[in-house]
Protein backbone atom coordinates (compact mmCIF):
# COMPACT_ATOMS: atom_id res chain seq x y z
CA UNK A 1 0.00 0.00 0.00
CA UNK A 2 1.64 3.56 -0.67
CA UNK A 3 0.29 4.98 1.90
CA UNK A 4 3.03 5.69 4.40
CA UNK A 5 1.09 6.21 7.41
CA UNK A 6 -1.68 3.69 6.91
CA UNK A 7 -4.05 4.32 9.95
CA UNK A 8 -5.26 0.19 10.69
CA UNK A 9 -9.03 -0.37 11.81
CA UNK A 10 -9.50 0.14 15.09
CA UNK A 11 -12.26 -2.67 15.72
CA UNK A 12 -14.01 -0.60 18.86
CA UNK A 13 -14.62 2.40 16.67
CA UNK A 14 -16.02 0.34 13.89
CA UNK A 15 -18.23 -1.60 16.33
CA UNK A 16 -19.60 1.95 17.27
CA UNK A 17 -20.47 2.07 13.47
CA UNK A 18 -21.51 -1.31 12.55
CA UNK A 19 -24.08 -3.49 14.31
CA UNK A 20 -22.96 -6.45 15.23
CA UNK A 21 -24.12 -9.03 12.78
CA UNK A 22 -24.66 -12.87 12.25
CA UNK A 23 -21.36 -13.64 10.49
CA UNK A 24 -23.49 -14.52 7.00
CA UNK A 25 -24.31 -12.97 4.24
CA UNK A 26 -26.40 -14.06 1.61
CA UNK A 27 -25.16 -15.81 -1.60
CA UNK A 28 -23.40 -13.60 -4.45
CA UNK A 29 -22.91 -14.30 -7.52
CA UNK A 30 -19.74 -16.66 -8.57
CA UNK A 31 -17.14 -13.93 -9.69
CA UNK A 32 -15.19 -14.75 -12.67
CA UNK A 33 -11.59 -15.72 -12.33
CA UNK A 34 -8.56 -13.11 -11.81
CA UNK A 35 -6.57 -15.92 -14.02
CA UNK A 36 -3.02 -16.58 -13.06
CA UNK A 37 -1.94 -18.27 -16.30
CA UNK A 38 0.76 -20.30 -16.82
CA UNK A 39 0.88 -20.72 -20.25
CA UNK A 40 -0.83 -19.25 -22.91
CA UNK A 41 -0.25 -14.84 -22.90
CA UNK A 42 -3.70 -13.33 -22.99
CA UNK A 43 -4.02 -9.77 -25.50
CA UNK A 44 -6.31 -8.48 -23.18
CA UNK A 45 -4.51 -6.94 -19.90
CA UNK A 46 -6.59 -7.11 -16.76
CA UNK A 47 -7.14 -3.75 -15.54
CA UNK A 48 -8.38 -3.00 -11.43
CA UNK A 49 -8.26 -0.42 -8.96
CA UNK A 50 -7.65 -0.28 -5.49
CA UNK A 51 -10.43 -0.32 -3.19
CA UNK A 52 -10.59 0.70 0.50
CA UNK A 53 -14.25 -0.12 1.13
CA UNK A 54 -13.00 -2.30 4.27
CA UNK A 55 -12.17 1.08 5.98
CA UNK A 56 -13.91 3.32 8.66
CA UNK A 57 -13.86 6.09 6.99
CA UNK A 58 -16.34 4.39 4.07
CA UNK A 59 -20.68 4.49 4.63
CA UNK A 60 -22.33 1.72 2.80
CA UNK A 61 -23.92 4.19 0.41
CA UNK A 62 -20.42 5.68 -0.46
CA UNK A 63 -19.26 2.06 -1.21
CA UNK A 64 -21.84 1.52 -3.27
CA UNK A 65 -21.32 4.53 -4.96
CA UNK A 66 -17.80 4.24 -5.73
CA UNK A 67 -18.35 0.49 -6.85
CA UNK A 68 -20.88 1.69 -9.36
CA UNK A 69 -18.12 3.83 -10.98
CA UNK A 70 -15.64 1.51 -10.97
CA UNK A 71 -18.24 -1.01 -12.81
CA UNK A 72 -18.72 1.92 -15.29
CA UNK A 73 -15.29 3.09 -16.00
CA UNK A 74 -14.84 -0.83 -17.12
CA UNK A 75 -13.11 -1.81 -13.97
CA UNK A 76 -11.98 -5.93 -14.43
CA UNK A 77 -11.45 -6.17 -10.55
CA UNK A 78 -11.02 -4.58 -7.17
CA UNK A 79 -7.82 -4.90 -4.37
CA UNK A 80 -9.52 -5.01 -1.14
CA UNK A 81 -7.25 -5.43 1.63
CA UNK A 82 -8.72 -7.69 4.66
CA UNK A 83 -7.07 -7.73 8.24
CA UNK A 84 -7.10 -10.98 9.60
CA UNK A 85 -6.74 -9.38 13.25
CA UNK A 86 -10.68 -7.96 12.27
CA UNK A 87 -11.48 -11.44 11.30
CA UNK A 88 -10.28 -13.25 14.70
CA UNK A 89 -9.43 -10.62 17.32
CA UNK A 90 -8.96 -13.12 20.11
CA UNK A 91 -7.91 -16.59 19.17
CA UNK A 92 -7.04 -19.33 16.53
CA UNK A 93 -10.85 -21.10 17.43
CA UNK A 94 -12.96 -18.03 17.48
CA UNK A 95 -14.15 -15.74 14.52
CA UNK A 96 -16.03 -12.15 14.87
CA UNK A 97 -19.50 -12.50 13.70
CA UNK A 98 -18.92 -8.46 12.59
CA UNK A 99 -16.23 -9.02 11.12
CA UNK A 100 -16.96 -11.80 9.02
CA UNK A 101 -20.32 -10.74 7.94
CA UNK A 102 -18.41 -7.29 7.29
CA UNK A 103 -16.11 -8.87 4.99
CA UNK A 104 -19.00 -11.09 3.14
CA UNK A 105 -20.82 -7.95 2.64
CA UNK A 106 -17.67 -5.73 0.89
CA UNK A 107 -17.28 -8.79 -1.19
CA UNK A 108 -20.50 -9.25 -2.66
CA UNK A 109 -21.09 -5.63 -3.38
CA UNK A 110 -18.04 -5.97 -5.03
CA UNK A 111 -18.84 -9.10 -6.85
CA UNK A 112 -22.84 -8.11 -7.59
CA UNK A 113 -21.09 -4.85 -10.02
CA UNK A 114 -19.20 -7.52 -12.08
CA UNK A 115 -15.58 -6.51 -10.00
CA UNK A 116 -13.56 -9.40 -9.17
CA UNK A 117 -12.16 -8.85 -5.88
CA UNK A 118 -8.45 -9.61 -5.27
CA UNK A 119 -8.09 -10.09 -1.11
CA UNK A 120 -4.84 -8.81 0.27
CA UNK A 121 -5.02 -10.74 3.80
CA UNK A 122 -2.37 -9.41 6.18
CA UNK A 123 -2.57 -7.38 9.94
CA UNK A 124 -1.93 -10.07 12.52
CA UNK A 125 -3.55 -10.52 15.69
CA UNK A 126 -1.96 -9.89 18.77
CA UNK A 127 -2.89 -13.38 20.45
CA UNK A 128 -1.41 -14.97 16.94
CA UNK A 129 2.41 -12.94 17.51
CA UNK A 130 2.66 -12.12 21.55
CA UNK A 131 1.23 -8.58 21.17
CA UNK A 132 3.78 -7.28 19.12
CA UNK A 133 1.69 -5.20 16.58
CA UNK A 134 -0.57 -5.84 13.32
CA UNK A 135 2.15 -5.23 11.25
CA UNK A 136 4.56 -7.89 12.76
CA UNK A 137 4.19 -11.65 11.40
CA UNK A 138 2.49 -14.50 13.48
CA UNK A 139 4.98 -16.73 16.14
CA UNK A 140 3.45 -19.64 14.00
CA UNK A 141 3.14 -19.71 10.36
CA UNK A 142 0.50 -22.33 10.61
CA UNK A 143 -2.26 -20.29 12.06
CA UNK A 144 -1.80 -18.31 8.86
CA UNK A 145 -2.80 -20.95 6.88
CA UNK A 146 -5.53 -21.73 8.84
CA UNK A 147 -7.44 -18.54 8.19
CA UNK A 148 -5.79 -18.77 4.41
CA UNK A 149 -7.68 -22.07 4.47
CA UNK A 150 -10.71 -20.70 5.90
CA UNK A 151 -11.04 -17.57 3.70
CA UNK A 152 -10.38 -19.93 0.62
CA UNK A 153 -13.08 -21.95 1.05
CA UNK A 154 -15.69 -19.57 2.45
CA UNK A 155 -14.91 -17.15 -0.66
CA UNK A 156 -14.09 -19.89 -3.29
CA UNK A 157 -16.08 -18.85 -6.19
CA UNK A 158 -16.24 -15.13 -4.70
CA UNK A 159 -13.12 -14.23 -4.55
CA UNK A 160 -10.50 -14.28 -7.86
CA UNK A 161 -6.98 -14.27 -5.93
CA UNK A 162 -5.36 -14.03 -3.24
CA UNK A 163 -2.63 -11.81 -2.27
CA UNK A 164 0.00 -13.08 0.85
CA UNK A 165 0.46 -9.92 2.57
CA UNK A 166 1.34 -6.08 1.74
CA UNK A 167 4.82 -4.82 1.05
CA UNK A 168 6.38 -7.53 2.74
CA UNK A 169 9.85 -5.88 1.99
CA UNK A 170 8.74 -2.53 4.01
CA UNK A 171 9.35 -2.17 7.53
CA UNK A 172 6.21 0.03 7.77
CA UNK A 173 3.94 -3.28 6.37
CA UNK A 174 6.52 -6.40 7.39
CA UNK A 175 8.03 -5.84 10.49
CA UNK A 176 11.61 -6.82 10.12
CA UNK A 177 10.93 -7.04 6.54
CA UNK A 178 12.87 -9.95 6.34
CA UNK A 179 12.40 -12.22 3.33
CA UNK A 180 13.02 -15.46 5.10
CA UNK A 181 10.47 -15.08 7.29
CA UNK A 182 8.28 -14.14 4.52
CA UNK A 183 8.34 -17.01 2.60
CA UNK A 184 7.34 -19.31 6.13
CA UNK A 185 4.30 -17.01 5.91
CA UNK A 186 3.77 -17.75 2.41
CA UNK A 187 4.35 -21.54 2.04
CA UNK A 188 1.96 -21.29 4.93
CA UNK A 189 -0.38 -19.11 3.35
CA UNK A 190 -0.22 -21.19 0.24
CA UNK A 191 -0.83 -24.66 1.48
CA UNK A 192 -3.65 -22.99 3.23
CA UNK A 193 -5.54 -21.68 0.41
CA UNK A 194 -4.85 -24.28 -1.90
CA UNK A 195 -6.46 -26.51 0.53
CA UNK A 196 -9.64 -23.90 0.60
CA UNK A 197 -9.95 -23.07 -3.01
CA UNK A 198 -7.46 -25.43 -5.22
CA UNK A 199 -8.14 -23.37 -8.39
CA UNK A 200 -8.09 -19.64 -6.69
CA UNK A 201 -4.38 -18.10 -7.42
CA UNK A 202 -1.99 -16.88 -4.94
CA UNK A 203 0.07 -14.04 -5.55
CA UNK A 204 3.35 -13.17 -4.21
CA UNK A 205 2.83 -10.13 -2.00
CA UNK A 206 3.26 -6.99 -4.07
CA UNK A 207 6.16 -5.61 -3.00
CA UNK A 208 7.40 -1.56 -2.28
CA UNK A 209 8.99 -0.53 -5.50
CA UNK A 210 10.41 -3.35 -8.15
CA UNK A 211 12.74 -4.68 -4.99
CA UNK A 212 14.39 -7.73 -7.06
CA UNK A 213 17.23 -7.75 -4.36
CA UNK A 214 14.62 -8.24 -1.72
CA UNK A 215 12.77 -10.64 -4.53
CA UNK A 216 16.03 -13.01 -4.88
CA UNK A 217 16.69 -13.17 -1.49
CA UNK A 218 13.23 -14.83 -1.09
CA UNK A 219 13.68 -17.36 -3.90
CA UNK A 220 16.73 -18.09 -2.08
CA UNK A 221 14.51 -19.11 1.03
CA UNK A 222 12.74 -20.95 -1.08
CA UNK A 223 9.61 -19.38 -2.55
CA UNK A 224 9.45 -21.18 -5.78
CA UNK A 225 6.56 -23.06 -6.30
CA UNK A 226 4.29 -21.38 -3.47
CA UNK A 227 3.04 -18.50 -5.54
CA UNK A 228 0.87 -18.28 -8.96
CA UNK A 229 1.88 -15.01 -9.77
CA UNK A 230 4.27 -12.70 -8.66
CA UNK A 231 3.21 -9.12 -7.11
CA UNK A 232 4.95 -5.91 -7.27
CA UNK A 233 4.35 -2.24 -6.86
CA UNK A 234 6.20 -0.33 -9.25
CA UNK A 235 5.98 3.21 -8.43
CA UNK A 236 8.45 5.60 -9.64
CA UNK A 237 10.62 6.61 -6.91
CA UNK A 238 10.85 9.97 -8.82
CA UNK A 239 7.27 10.44 -8.37
CA UNK A 240 6.14 12.71 -10.91
CA UNK A 241 8.63 11.00 -13.78
CA UNK A 242 6.57 9.55 -16.75
CA UNK A 243 5.64 5.90 -16.80
CA UNK A 244 8.21 4.62 -20.15
CA UNK A 245 11.73 6.06 -18.22
CA UNK A 246 14.22 3.76 -18.48
CA UNK A 247 15.48 1.23 -16.29
CA UNK A 248 18.17 2.60 -14.43
CA UNK A 249 19.34 -0.12 -12.13
CA UNK A 250 17.56 0.72 -8.95
CA UNK A 251 14.47 -0.87 -7.55
CA UNK A 252 12.72 2.71 -8.43
CA UNK A 253 11.94 2.42 -11.87
CA UNK A 254 8.39 0.78 -13.63
CA UNK A 255 10.81 -0.51 -16.31
CA UNK A 256 12.63 -2.36 -13.75
CA UNK A 257 10.08 -4.74 -13.93
CA UNK A 258 12.67 -6.53 -16.57
CA UNK A 259 15.20 -7.13 -14.09
CA UNK A 260 12.40 -8.96 -12.14
CA UNK A 261 11.07 -11.26 -15.30
CA UNK A 262 14.67 -12.31 -15.66
CA UNK A 263 14.93 -13.43 -11.90
CA UNK A 264 11.71 -15.19 -12.26
CA UNK A 265 13.02 -16.94 -15.45
CA UNK A 266 16.59 -17.90 -13.78
CA UNK A 267 14.47 -19.41 -10.72
CA UNK A 268 12.03 -21.64 -13.50
CA UNK A 269 9.20 -19.46 -13.29
CA UNK A 270 9.22 -17.95 -16.82
CA UNK A 271 5.40 -19.22 -17.05
CA UNK A 272 4.33 -17.34 -14.18
CA UNK A 273 2.44 -14.26 -14.46
CA UNK A 274 3.73 -10.56 -13.13
CA UNK A 275 1.19 -8.88 -11.43
CA UNK A 276 0.84 -4.91 -10.43
CA UNK A 277 -0.86 -4.90 -7.35
CA UNK A 278 -0.74 -1.21 -6.81
CA UNK A 279 0.66 1.73 -9.29
CA UNK A 280 -0.18 5.23 -9.54
CA UNK A 281 0.87 8.85 -9.46
CA UNK A 282 -0.47 11.60 -7.12
CA UNK A 283 -2.14 14.80 -8.89
CA UNK A 284 -0.76 17.56 -6.50
CA UNK A 285 1.19 20.79 -6.08
CA UNK A 286 4.59 20.90 -5.47
CA UNK A 287 7.07 22.96 -3.39
CA UNK A 288 10.20 24.08 -4.51
CA UNK A 289 11.90 22.01 -2.17
CA UNK A 290 9.50 18.61 -3.09
CA UNK A 291 11.16 15.07 -2.11
CA UNK A 292 11.56 13.25 -5.16
CA UNK A 293 9.42 10.41 -3.78
CA UNK A 294 6.83 12.41 -3.40
CA UNK A 295 6.34 14.87 -5.91
CA UNK A 296 2.97 15.22 -7.82
CA UNK A 297 1.59 15.43 -11.66
CA UNK A 298 -1.10 18.04 -12.57
CA UNK A 299 -4.69 16.38 -12.76
CA UNK A 300 -4.50 16.11 -16.62
CA UNK A 301 -1.01 14.79 -16.20
CA UNK A 302 -2.21 11.72 -14.21
CA UNK A 303 -4.49 10.93 -16.58
CA UNK A 304 -2.13 11.13 -19.79
CA UNK A 305 0.06 8.95 -17.12
CA UNK A 306 -2.75 6.30 -16.16
CA UNK A 307 -3.06 5.52 -20.30
CA UNK A 308 0.43 6.10 -20.99
CA UNK A 309 1.47 3.25 -18.50
CA UNK A 310 -1.45 1.03 -19.70
CA UNK A 311 -0.12 1.37 -23.46
CA UNK A 312 3.26 0.71 -22.44
CA UNK A 313 2.60 -2.37 -20.00
CA UNK A 314 0.61 -3.67 -22.62
CA UNK A 315 3.31 -3.21 -25.63
CA UNK A 316 6.71 -3.73 -23.76
CA UNK A 317 5.99 -6.22 -20.67
CA UNK A 318 3.51 -9.78 -22.22
CA UNK A 319 4.53 -11.39 -18.84
CA UNK A 320 2.30 -8.74 -17.18
CA UNK A 321 -1.49 -9.93 -17.18
CA UNK A 322 -2.72 -7.40 -14.73
CA UNK A 323 -2.22 -3.85 -13.69
CA UNK A 324 -3.85 -2.38 -10.42
CA UNK A 325 -4.54 1.59 -9.86
CA UNK A 326 -4.25 3.45 -6.52
CA UNK A 327 -6.25 4.25 -5.96
CA UNK A 328 -10.21 4.74 -6.20
CA UNK A 329 -11.07 8.29 -4.20
CA UNK A 330 -9.21 10.83 -2.61
CA UNK A 331 -7.80 10.11 1.08
CA UNK A 332 -8.00 12.87 3.92
CA UNK A 333 -4.78 12.55 6.09
CA UNK A 334 -3.68 15.99 5.49
CA UNK A 335 -0.79 14.83 3.19
CA UNK A 336 -0.98 16.01 -0.19
CA UNK A 337 0.93 13.51 -1.48
CA UNK A 338 -0.99 10.64 0.08
CA UNK A 339 -4.33 11.84 -0.45
CA UNK A 340 -4.22 12.45 -4.17
CA UNK A 341 -3.32 9.26 -5.74
CA UNK A 342 -7.87 9.06 -6.45
CA UNK A 343 -9.59 8.18 -9.31
CA UNK A 344 -11.94 10.38 -8.13
CA UNK A 345 -12.44 13.65 -5.35
CA UNK A 346 -12.75 12.81 -1.95
CA UNK A 347 -16.88 13.76 -2.78
CA UNK A 348 -17.02 10.93 -5.17
CA UNK A 349 -16.54 13.49 -8.23
CA UNK A 350 -14.32 12.48 -11.06
CA UNK A 351 -11.33 13.39 -12.21
CA UNK A 352 -9.51 13.51 -15.09
CA UNK A 353 -8.16 10.24 -14.47
CA UNK A 354 -11.12 8.63 -14.13
CA UNK A 355 -12.47 9.57 -17.99
CA UNK A 356 -9.09 8.56 -18.89
CA UNK A 357 -9.84 5.16 -17.68
CA UNK A 358 -13.33 4.72 -19.30
CA UNK A 359 -12.25 5.66 -22.54
CA UNK A 360 -9.48 3.17 -22.03
CA UNK A 361 -11.14 0.42 -21.08
CA UNK A 362 -13.90 1.49 -23.74
CA UNK A 363 -11.31 1.88 -26.99
CA UNK A 364 -9.35 -1.75 -25.65
CA UNK A 365 -13.01 -3.59 -25.60
CA UNK A 366 -13.97 -1.91 -28.95
CA UNK A 367 -10.82 -3.30 -30.42
CA UNK A 368 -10.83 -6.21 -29.13
CA UNK A 369 -14.42 -6.75 -30.49
CA UNK A 370 -13.66 -5.63 -34.09
CA UNK A 371 -10.59 -8.33 -34.04
CA UNK A 372 -12.88 -10.93 -32.61
CA UNK A 373 -15.49 -10.03 -34.87
CA UNK A 374 -16.01 -13.10 -37.87
CA UNK A 375 -16.40 -11.43 -41.23
CA UNK A 376 -19.86 -12.85 -43.16
CA UNK A 377 -20.63 -13.17 -46.31
CA UNK A 378 -24.71 -12.92 -46.78
CA UNK A 379 -26.47 -14.32 -49.36
CA UNK A 380 -29.38 -11.89 -50.78
CA UNK A 381 -32.07 -13.58 -49.46
CA UNK A 382 -30.52 -12.85 -45.99
CA UNK A 383 -29.77 -9.61 -46.77
CA UNK A 384 -33.50 -8.77 -47.94
CA UNK A 385 -34.72 -10.60 -44.09
CA UNK A 386 -32.28 -8.67 -42.18
CA UNK A 387 -33.58 -5.50 -43.64
CA UNK A 388 -37.21 -6.03 -43.15
CA UNK A 389 -37.22 -8.03 -39.93
CA UNK A 390 -38.35 -6.38 -36.93
CA UNK A 391 -35.78 -6.94 -34.35
CA UNK A 392 -36.88 -6.74 -30.93
CA UNK A 393 -34.37 -5.12 -28.11
CA UNK A 394 -32.10 -7.35 -26.02
CA UNK A 395 -32.97 -7.75 -22.26
CA UNK A 396 -29.87 -7.31 -19.95
CA UNK A 397 -29.13 -9.37 -16.76
CA UNK A 398 -31.34 -8.80 -14.58
CA UNK A 399 -30.26 -8.35 -10.24
CA UNK A 400 -30.27 -5.95 -8.02
CA UNK A 401 -26.89 -4.97 -6.03
CA UNK A 402 -26.55 -5.17 -2.59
Amino acid sequence: MKLRAFAPLVLAALLAAFAVGSGTASAAPAAAPLAASTTATSARLQIGVQFKGMWSDYSDTQRRAVLDKLAAAGADSVRIDVSWAMLQPDSRDSFSAWGVGFVDKVVAMAVNRGLTPLITLWMCPDWANGGRGDRALPTDPADFGRIAQWAGARYKGKVGAWEVWNEPNDNDFMRGADPAAYVRLLKAAYRGFKAGAPTTPVLFGGTSYVDTNWVAKAYAAGAKGYFDAMGTHPYQGMADARPELPDDGTREVLDHVRVLRALMVKYGDSAKKIWFTETGWSAHANAVDQPSWSRGVSATTQANYLVRMLRHVQANYPYVSHVYWYTERNQATGDPHQDNFGLLKRDLTPKPAYYALRDYVRDRDASTARVAAPTQVQRPAVRLLAATARVRPLLGRGGSPV
